[in-house]
């Protein structure tokens, strides 16, 4: 009879630690976090919304080379397809999406900053190399400074200038100094179209641009920032 008694609460031990075990179980089934669905093609829902005009200024430029069709800084990288490999753009078609670098002043690379087209009209911008996108609201903010427009930069006096820039600015405007074309890869200036801006060399680390319409850029930190020079102070 012991015998009997033993084993029917061995058996009912077993049952209740089988049924524990059971709830066990289902309640890391409903706890485990719900893995977040890829947006369906053109679906913006959730990420955030930038205006153009409050990124960098270079995002710009790439903007209106993109509408422009080009030239772009890096013809090779530029306008190629982006696959979406890292899932964070809507769910879309091979071929869809489109990328076109914004250049970072001072890098001798392309740097981690982009814009990504979509076919729908979708425009995204990463300034991380592809961890993090914002849409581009593009009707957002002030409209962006045409070929020849250097109103946007600070200006600088030419008196303001050192010797060697007034003397390399004056031979500029005198017609007896030539220049090496200037691609303006780092998309400071505005976009116009190859071989439109010539380079002439001052220091070190300081250059003077001369645009096809006459206007007169200076950098004093090799390209990473400009300023535009008046010519009347």
């Amino acid at each position: 009879m012991t015998n009997y008694r033993s084993c029917l609460v061995a058996v009912l031990l077993a049952l209740l630690a089988t049924l524990s075990m059971g709830v066990t179980a289902a309640e890391a089934v409903t706890s485990s976090p719900a893995v977040a669905e890829q947006n369906s093609c053109g679906d913006l829902s959730g990420f955030t919304h930038t205006a153009l005009s409050s990124l960098p200024a270079e995002a710009t430029t790439t903007y209106n080379l993109i509408q422009k069709g080009g030239p772009f800084p890096y013809p090779q990288n530029d306008g190629v397809v982006f696959t979406n490999r890292e899932g964070i753009l809507p769910s879309c078609s091979s071929g869809y999406y489109h990328e076109y670098t914004v250049p970072t002043p001072g890098s001798s690379n392309r740097g981690t900053r982009r814009i990504v087209t979509g076919s729908g009209g979708e425009y995204f911008y990463t300034g991380d190399h592809y961890a993090t996108f914002q849409v581009i609201d593009v009707g957002g903010g002030s409209t962006p400074a045409k070929c020849g427009d250097l109103s946007k930069l600070a200006g600088i006096g030419y008196s303001q200038l050192s010797s060697a820039a007034r003397t390399v600015v004056d031979n500029v405007r005198n017609g007896t100094s030539a220049g090496t074309t200037y691609e303006n890869r780092e998309g400071v200036l505005p976009a116009c179209a190859s071989g439109y801006y010539k380079l002439y060399a001052v220091g070190t680390n300081d250059r003077v641009i001369a645009g096809g319409a006459g206007e007169l850029a200076y950098t004093p930190d090799h390209y990473a920032t400009f300023k535009r020079v008046d010519l009347n102070s």
